[in-house]
């Protein structure tokens, strides 16, 4: 099954907004040097404060999956995908609040980033064979994450340092590649937004 057309689109928003808010966090850590621990703290407890927002709606996605009917059952994998995600934004939110705005902080993120568009690109026909507490084997960082991550946002990811986590799913057959119709997808709803932004 597919999930619902507002309930990709909502966590499409949040994977926009977690790229964005990911670009803020970097840009404050390079201007860290130029003002002062005030102003520096305040400015990333209002990252913070995004970073929990974005926490929040992540999780209400999951609610509004489950909401369907037999959502649990016939969505087990997002619904896995989107709870972790939610967890590593609390974690994003507590290292932003220190403040932290350096590499733990954007690989917190980075990490978030990359299970949001396995989310996205959840494939029901997908799905890696084994049992056991892990099946398939799938980890948060993988290559193929990464690669479809590397079109995405305006900055680079090689300086993160993502650690990898174990989601009780497999992310599907080939991580290598992003699904063409999903990566123009991807790109006409960012052009949209970006010129509804004006940016």
């Amino acid at each position: 099954d597919s999930l619902p057309p507002e309930i990709v689109l909502k966590v499409m928003q949040i994977l926009h907004d977690e790229i964005k808010l990911r670009e803020e966090t970097r840009e404050l850590e390079n201007a860290k040097p130029a003002l002062d621990s005030d102003d520096f703290e305040d400015r990333a407890a209002d990252l913070a404060d995004v970073q929990r927002e974005l926490r929040d709606q992540t999780y209400g996605a999951v609610q509004s999956i489950q909401s369907l009917p037999f959502g649990a059952r016939r969505f087990e994998k997002p619904i896995k995908l989107l709870t972790v995600v939610s967890q590593i934004m609390g974690e994003a939110r507590n290292i932003l609040a220190k403040p932290d705005t350096g590499e733990e902080a954007v690989a917190a993120q980075t990490e978030a980033i990359e299970l949001l568009l396995q989310t996205r690109r959840n494939d029901p026909n997908g799905g890696g064979g084994g049992g056991g507490s892990s099946p398939g084997g799938g980890g948060a960082a993988s290559g193929g994450a990464r690669s479809a991550l590397a079109g995405l946002g305006p900055g680079a990811d090689q300086d993160s340092k993502v650690e990898d986590r174990d989601v009780d799913q497999s992310t599907g057959r080939d991580g290598r590649k992003f699904p063409e119709e999903f990566r123009s997808g991807l790109d006409a709803y960012f052009n949209e937004l970006e010129r509804g932004t004006g940016s």
